[in-house]
């Protein structure tokens, strides 16, 4: 018996020994990791211009309020002016021609008032324009985030498979 080969334990001696195939490493995948990330940049965009859009309706909103009150405090005024210039004249307070001149300011207030109140036209179609924008936008950060959700969701399924596979 050679004593070499008895003492390196059982089996054959080291120079006759098989090498071992290990299967190397493979490198993960990363396309689906650098999808993910543009698709987070994509959708933080989309929530960007999502904010902006509803940030611009709640100004025309605003703009709208403001404009409406505007014009109803010009047609309650033109109504009181109105109401104190007749009390006056039914009490022989003012002469005809006063009372005249006093109607034509009335038409002049109603005609501002109605002017105010075609602005508010205008405004309230932007702000239904800024109203469907915002909407629009919105539907599309929905939707972008629901398929982030859905690519992270299968990425970590190819993970966890990948795990399973390498045991």
């Amino acid at each position: 018996m050679n004593m070499r080969s008895s003492q390196h334990g059982f089996g054959k001696s080291r120079s006759q020994r098989e090498v071992i195939d290990i299967p190397e490493a493979v490198p993960r995948d990363k396309s689906l990791d650098k999808l993910i990330a543009l698709r987070k940049q994509r959708l933080q965009r989309l929530e960007r211009e999502r904010d902006a859009a509803r940030e611009t309706w709640r100004s025309d909103r605003r703009n709208l309020r403001d404009e409406k009150q505007r014009w109803r405090m010009g047609v309650q005024a033109s109504k009181d002016y109105w109401k104190a210039a007749r009390a006056e004249f039914f009490s022989m307070a003012t002469t005809s021609g006063q009372f005249r001149k006093a109607k034509a300011i009335y038409e002049r207030m109603k005609i501002e008032a109605e002017e105010v109140h075609l602005d508010c036209r205008t405004i309230a179609s932007r702000c239904k324009e800024s109203r469907e924008l915002f909407f629009n936008a919105r539907k599309v950060a929905v939707e972008a985030n629901r398929n982030h959700e859905r690519l992270n969701i299968l990425r970590d399924e190819i993970r966890s498979l990948q795990v399973i596979t390498e045991l």
